[in-house]
């Protein structure tokens, strides 16, 4: 379990050439009352008298010089804060002049700002370190999907019911149980998470499943949320307890749920789980649907995660090719994002080039079994639509790229599963 931001004595001091700058804003957004200079002369002044930890948010280019010498004379007085420097240029010279001074700078693209700015914050700023990061933003979905989980967001936030997030795992169901808090007229009061894992390890509770635990939690959130993390997993004596509190007049907690909506209705089916605490904790019910429902997601997610991996780790911006994006979409991710972004960050750390081609990714690719219903037929042409080329298409069937052009000629298609004109498909491989 863990709780709203701690507070911390050291300072944030922002060098913008403009008060009307995005990081400033961002920095607000967070909580945070920042320091704020118009260049890199007084900035270095004002570093001095700051506490010790204390971070420094730059951008590149000033009126009066560049972050690297600025970082230089913080270095030669004896300044030793963190520097967080953004640019709205991504070439391998500036990254370069501000990883010469890796051991305290961290440099971020401004396009991503949104997204790095405030997570670079917490992770530096003391008493933030080391606790879990849960960014707001929903990058996992976009477009029509996006606007369906927002307008359900929308809709039940502000109602104060009990909601249920439901979805497969690796799919974020944790930001949108705190998108919902935040949205909600508690969001002034504290938001705790809650694993049934949490219960069964607390040194301090001495009853079965913990339940001074989840008392202690409900005490500790009286007024706020309390979200409840992989509900099919809590045991049958915490489900009991969460009933009773919920039916206590005295309870005053908002309860999120996050939870395998088919794992979750074996669970009632078989009798492992209450039914009608889920029926309760239901009032609400945003859905999220799987990657594999959502292909026309992933080049927009794909390039979105690799763009977070490059401000997060101060890399240049990578490419990702249009032939990459088809072996992408052509998997079914049965892990969703979190086997997407794992998988990326892999091929993103071993990246020299600064471009992620088709071949980069081939390891990804399996023998694709017949789905239901279709033919060999069907299955082939299927295959050469959403390949680059014809030596993934035959990785993909199990073949060699001769048999593959064989199969092409004799069933009248391109490389690109089109019928060739005067010729019929046959019917069957």
């Amino acid at each position: 379990m863990f709780n709203t931001k701690p507070q911390s004595m050291a300072k944030i001091l922002l060098v913008n050439r403009s008060p009307q700058n995005l990081a400033v804003a961002l920095v607000r957004s967070g909580g945070h009352e920042p320091i704020e200079v118009l260049s890199f002369k007084h900035g270095l002044e004002v570093a001095r008298d700051l506490p010790y930890d204390s971070i420094v948010v730059a951008e590149y280019k000033n009126s009066d010089g560049e972050a690297p010498e600025f970082m230089e004379n913080l270095e030669k007085s004896g300044i030793h804060h963190r520097v967080i420097v953004h640019s709205d240029k991504c070439g391998y010279t500036e990254w370069n002049r501000v990883h010469r001074y890796k051991s305290f700078a961290t440099y971020l693209q401004t396009a991503a700002l949104d997204q790095t700015l405030l997570e670079s914050i917490d992770l530096y700023l003391p008493g933030l370190r080391n606790r879990e990061l849960l960014p707001g933003n929903l990058f996992q979905q976009h477009g029509e999907v996006a606007d369906k989980i927002m307008c359900e967001l929308g809709k039940v936030a502000p109602l104060d019911v009990n909601v249920t997030v439901s979805g497969e795992s690796g799919l974020g169901k944790e930001r949108i149980a705190k998108a919902v808090h935040e949205r909600s007229a508690r969001n002034r009061m504290p938001m705790s998470f809650v694993r049934h894992a949490d219960m069964e390890i607390d040194p301090y509770c001495q009853t079965s499943c913990g339940e001074c635990f989840l008392e202690k939690c409900f005490r500790e959130n009286q007024g706020g949320t309390l979200a409840l993390i992989d509900l099919p997993h809590f045991c049958r004596k915490g489900q009991a307890v969460l009933l009773n509190k919920m039916h206590d007049p005295e309870c005053n907690v908002r309860l999120i749920a996050t939870a395998d909506k088919n794992l979750m209705k074996r669970k009632v089916e078989a009798g492992d789980f209450n039914s009608n605490l889920w029926f309760e904790l239901s009032e609400g019910m945003i859905e999220i649907p799987p990657l594999r429902d959502c292909p026309d997601n992933i080049e927009w997610l794909a390039k979105k995660l690799l763009e977070h991996f490059c401000a997060k780790h101060n890399r240049p911006q990578l490419i990702i090719t249009s032939d990459a994006l088809m072996v992408l979409k052509a998997f079914a991710w049965p892990g969703n994002v979190m086997q997407l972004n794992t998988f990326l960050v892999r091929k993103a750390s071993k990246c020299d080039s600064g471009v992620i081609d088709a071949d980069d990714v081939l390891d990804l690719i399996e023998v694709e079994e017949v789905r239901h219903g279709e033919s060999q037929l069907d299955r082939f042409v299927r295959v050469l639509k959403t390949s680059p080329s014809v030596t993934i298409a035959a990785k993909r069937l199990g073949k060699s790229v001769r048999t593959i052009y064989n199969w092409m000629k004799s069933y009248g298609v391109n490389s690109k599963g089109i019928p060739i004109a005067n010729k019929s498909l046959q019917p069957s491989l």
